[in-house]
């Protein structure tokens, strides 16, 4: 089924499809936005605005959601998505024109889709548009200048205070949720251990590095016209794979710029050692021509002769 949905997807070179890359740092970051939002979902009417192929239209649902709606600008990818998901409703609509009357829904979810968008103020008004008064929006974008550069489907990035300052006019109350990275330690059971899907552990948490705020990947945006709800933080583990074949390409290209400084101070090393041969020889060079053009060396001449003969 993952293989087939990557395989229908359009646009898949910039939408993430669960199972290709399994474990990775991309999967859990996906996941984790996506979980700790369902914590949001119970009891709700929710849209996902900017859906892919529906995986977290899902988790919504199977939060409790009283309704879940996705929604894509892709027709292909809309197809993908209920084909994966019969049970629930996608539709093909521009988060810029969305097909719904106002206040439908009581949650909105629009994870790493403002970033994609032209005319991005006009797709947040429509967001707040189909919100209900006491509904809760949750958005997020990657942190421009934290996130890698150059991702050419990328319109703009915000960073965290204009992801603020661009819901600010529609929303009274605003609040900035932080996503970073993080390398994890566990220690679990064989059971918990060799679960592959996404389930939640019996685990405390803790942290042993203190960050600071705007120094995130991605930041994550809850606006509503009423107070907001507190939210827990959830967090997703991937492999360990990707930051042991980083330490190992570091380690890797460490000992490479060791061998090429090693090389580059030996190579100093003789051409001082030669600078310091060619400067003696000159001085014998220098020393001979001295002897040859002194006049006792043309005085002693017959007599470095009469040494030849004699020998």
């Amino acid at each position: 089924m993952e293989a087939d949905l990557s395989n229908r997807v359009g646009d898949a070179a910039e939408r993430f499809v669960p199972g290709e890359r399994r474990g990775e740092l991309i999967e859990a970051e996906h996941l984790a936005r996506y979980w700790w939002a369902s914590g949001l979902a119970g009891g709700r009417r929710v849209l996902d605005a900017g859906c892919g192929v529906g995986y977290g239209t899902a988790l919504l649902a199977q939060a409790g959601a009283a309704e879940a709606v996705g929604i894509d600008v892709s027709a292909q990818t809309v197809d993908a998505a209920a084909a994966a998901h019969p049970e629930l409703q996608f539709v093909a609509a521009d988060v810029r024109e969305l097909p719904f009357e106002d206040d439908r829904f009581d949650l909105v979810v629009c994870f790493e889709v403002i970033e994609h968008v032209e005319r991005q103020d006009e797709a947040i008004a429509e967001l707040a548009r189909v919100l209900a008064p006491e509904g809760v929006l949750a958005i997020s974008s990657p942190n421009r200048g934290v996130y890698p550069s150059g991702n050419p489907h990328h319109v703009h990035e915000y960073v965290p205070a204009e992801l603020r300052a661009a819901l600010a006019p529609h929303f009274a109350h605003v609040e900035l949720r932080r996503q970073h990275d993080w390398v994890a330690s566990a220690v679990l059971g064989d059971r918990a251990v060799g679960d592959a899907g996404l389930a939640a552990l019996e685990v405390e948490v803790g942290k042993v590095v203190a960050l600071e705020p705007d120094s995130e990947s991605y930041t994550i945006a809850l606006a509503g016209r009423g107070p907001l709800p507190q939210t827990p933080g959830r967090i997703v583990l991937g492999s360990i794979d990707e930051v042991r074949d980083g330490l190992l390409q570091g380690l890797r290209a460490r000992t490479a710029l060791d061998d090429v400084a090693h090389l580059q101070r030996v190579e100093a090393q003789l051409r001082d050692e030669n600078r310091i041969l060619l400067g003696e020889v000159e001085q014998v060079r220098a020393s001979l021509r001295a002897i040859h053009g002194s006049r006792l060396w043309r005085w002693t001449r017959p007599l470095r002769g009469l040494g030849r003969l004699r020998r």
